[in-house]
């Protein structure tokens, strides 16, 4: 036997809800490539190809960095799943960890 309901009717908290998580979505999606073109750009300096050519570059700080990416791919996983309030710190800590990553590697050739 098949029983239909009916939906109930949009709230502005549903409706703020999806649109924090629709941007959200937005930024995590684009992160990890221009990460990847960030590093690029770094590395064709002048001082990121001597770097890479001849070493002797300060060593890049590789756990700082998987916890920021790790901590950004949890605001983002919260983000997509909580309710009310959360929602917005989620996001604001998804954005703010993405740009601490994003100065990281624009810190170290």
């Amino acid at each position: 036997m098949t029983t239909w309901y009916q939906q109930s009717p949009a709230t502005p908290q549903n409706a703020a809800a999806k649109r924090i998580r629709r941007w959200s979505g937005i930024a995590f999606v684009p992160f990890l490539p221009l990460l990847f073109l960030a590093k690029l750009a770094v590395l064709t300096t002048r001082e990121g190809g001597m770097c890479l050519m001849y070493g002797g570059c300060e060593p890049f700080p590789g756990v700082l960095f998987l916890s920021l990416v790790g901590g950004v791919l949890l605001a983002f996983v919260v983000a997509m799943a909580a309710r009310g309030t959360i929602l917005r710190v989620a996001l604001g800590v998804q954005l703010l960890l993405e740009a601490a990553a994003m100065n990281l590697v624009l810190a170290y050739p």
